[in-house]
């Protein structure tokens, strides 16, 4: 199973846990992660994940989503094929930039699934034809392991 976490994912880990979404969506990235330590899963990365880490400014928390992101059995490069993706995501959606290229490097990566914990991220992706599966970790859990 290849899977493509995108940044609010890695973050997730790092969040205030008082919330019990959060909690949980924590509790199930924990478990993904594990679940590629055990090669269940492939974790799939991109240039564009590595700079987003790369521009946390906090130096602990940014040290702390290399070693997350260091999992990645394979990186997606931004190359021209992914940013025309990208664009014509935008166009015809409400997906903002950054997201849009995640979404293209996932696909290009021929990803099962992209994670996300941002609804209107995944909300406005169930809007559009794409190559590869948004789901929120919670439920990508839930429809794997049941």
């Amino acid at each position: 199973m290849r899977v493509y976490l995108d940044n609010c994912c890695y973050n997730r880990l790092l969040d205030d846990r008082s919330y019990s979404q959060i909690y949980y969506e924590r509790n199930s990235v924990m478990l993904i992660l594990e679940l590629t330590e055990q090669s269940a899963v492939q974790l799939i990365g991109s240039q564009m994940l590595m700079k987003e880490i790369q521009e946390t400014s906090n130096l602990y928390k940014r040290s702390i989503l290399q070693m997350i992101y260091s999992l990645c059995t394979e990186e997606i490069s931004v190359d021209w094929p992914i940013i025309k993706r990208a664009e014509e995501i935008r166009h015809i959606s409400n997906i903002k930039y950054k997201d849009s290229i995640h979404l293209a490097c996932a696909e290009s990566a021929n990803a099962d699934v992209l994670l996300t914990t941002d609804r209107k991220f995944m909300n406005n992706c169930h809007r559009i034809k794409t190559l590869t599966k948004v789901m929120n970790p919670n439920e990508w859990l839930m429809e794997v392991l049941y």
